[in-house]
């Protein structure tokens, strides 16, 4: 190596530019290229192949391969030291072992792989030790990986809220059975509010299976199926929800429309052309997610999150968490955001034109208004929060749980609400009017004091007719009798 240094200098003159103290390693690495080179010169030849050094142009495979295997049988001695490669091309050469003391860079030992020996230079006074001597120091940071699941009390709380919010729609439910024939429940669509209550059971319960995670479930087939089960719950029961509800809005728009132009023939729209619509809807909901989860079906998957800070330089921690991900994500997310979206705003066109009903079980146009304006403020806030900081697990959570439960609510009230109040006030007004009636019959036959005064002036009256027409008749009859006598004289 000193002869190489020397000729060096002299080739420069001894002009040494910055990063000269490698230029051994460029000698060494020149000097295999060219062993490699000649040795595949004689491989070739000895072989009989047509090929040559200088028909080589880098895209010929074959040579490419011998200069490969010709580079992996070179070994010689060089002025860096024995120069040799492995199979994966690395230089098999002497390790040289330094530590940082105080400071400074120092060579405290060699590692030889030829003959598998260390060499130390204990002159250094250096020791692998820790400050009290008695531990070997790490030789690199220690990895320290925490999983971020979702708060226990948090996911209990959000549960116990949704699971309240399912009794409330069953309840509902209830309501619409019990009273279906009742005018005010009846013009109401009772079937389609069943519609409605289930798709908010649906909304309620897409809680449960996003608070999942693998601190609930560590099975990562279930995972799996929890992801799968978000979208289909989340899906499904905004279709039910708002499909009811638009449909049975639709129905009044056409009938009033067509009284409006003057029709005389009669529309009729069952309840089973309604159900027919929410059928195609969620075929449709159908089609789209059996072709997102068959072709890039979501899978769960672990994600990294910002490291926090710390300060320990020798430890690195690694934050993750459990989500769900799949390939063409956004694309499949922006298909049922654009069709859901579209369905919005024809409610939003239906609440418009029904505005002017007079007919208040009919018309649910303020309350459909109110439960897209309500759903699209919650999407318009809780989107751009999720997706800001969504490495924080139980803020996500909380935020898409509290979102989903108070927007599911909000719908259910508009709609249950307003049915029972007017059914309500229904049967206090007929209570009232049932009291009127029995209070006037209760009137009419209470005995009245002038009455029977009025009966004996009756009575004398007619008494004294009877008497004045006697006496009529007997002077009609003493006229007759003077009548007659003057005749016969």
């Amino acid at each position: 190596m000193h002869e190489v240094t020397e000729q060096y200098k002299l080739e420069v003159h001894n002009v040494i530019a910055p990063g000269a103290e490698y230029f051994t390693f460029g000698y060494d690495a020149a000097y295999a290229v060219a062993l490699a080179l000649n040795a595949s010169h004689t491989w070739l030849r000895e072989n009989g192949s047509a090929l040559r050094l200088e028909d080589y142009n880098y895209v010929t495979p074959e040579m490419t391969q011998v200069f490969l295997d010709q580079m992996d049988n070179v070994s010689y001695f060089g002025a860096t030291g024995p120069v040799s490669f492995d199979k994966t091309g690395d230089r098999i050469g002497l390790w040289v072992i330094e530590q940082v003391f105080n400071g400074t860079d120092a060579v405290v030992g060699y590692y030889d792989p030829f003959s598998a020996t260390f060499t130390w230079e204990n002159s250094t006074g250096i020791i692998f030790a820790d400050i009290d001597g008695t531990s070997v120091p790490i030789d690199a940071p220690l990895e320290v990986v925490i999983f971020h699941y979702i708060s226990l009390p948090l996911y209990i709380a959000t549960c116990a809220f949704a699971t309240a919010g399912v009794l409330v729609a069953f309840a509902f439910l209830y309501f619409n059975y019990r009273f279906r024939e009742k005018r005010v429940i009846k013009l109401s669509s009772p079937r389609l509010n069943n519609v409605i209550a289930v798709g908010c059971m649906c909304c309620y319960a897409s809680v449960y299976v996003f608070g999942l995670d693998g601190n609930l479930v560590p099975s990562r087939a279930a995972l799996d199926a929890v992801c799968k089960v978000r979208a289909v719950f989340l899906t499904y029961g905004f279709t039910l929800l708002f499909g009811g509800l638009l449909t049975k809005t639709w129905r009044v728009s056409v009938i009033f429309a067509s009284a409006g132009r003057g029709d005389t023939k009669r529309v009729n729209i069952k309840d089973q052309h309604l159900f027919a619509i929410i059928a195609m809807n969620l075929m449709l909901d159908t089609v789209l997610l059996a072709a997102w989860m068959t072709l890039f079906p979501l899978k769960s998957v672990v994600l990294n999150l910002p490291e926090p800070p710390q300060d320990d330089d020798d430890i690195i921690v690694v934050a993750r968490a459990d989500g769900c991900d799949s390939r063409h994500l956004m694309v499949f997310m922006s298909v049922i955001y654009t069709y859901k979206g579209m369905q919005l705003l024809y409610g939003a066109f239906l609440a418009w034109e029904t505005r002017k009903v007079k007919v208040v079980e009919l018309n649910d146009s303020q309350y459909i208004g109110l439960s897209i304006y309500n759903v699209f403020i919650l999407c318009a806030i809780g989107a751009p929060i999720v997706s800001i900081v969504d490495n924080q697990k139980d803020f996500v959570f909380a935020v898409v749980a509290t979102f989903t439960i108070f927007g599911t609510s909000v719908t259910l009230a508009f709609v249950s609400v307003p049915k029972i109040q007017q059914l309500k006030n229904n049967s206090v007004t007929l209570q009232t009017c049932a009291t009127v009636t029995q209070t006037q019959r209760t009137i009419s036959v209470l005995p009245d004091p002038a009455a029977k005064n009025y009966a004996e002036d009756i009575a004398r009256i007619k008494a004294e007719l009877l008497k004045k027409t006697e006496e009529a008749e007997e002077l009609k009859k003493k006229i007759d009798r003077a009548a007659t006598c003057r005749e016969t004289h």
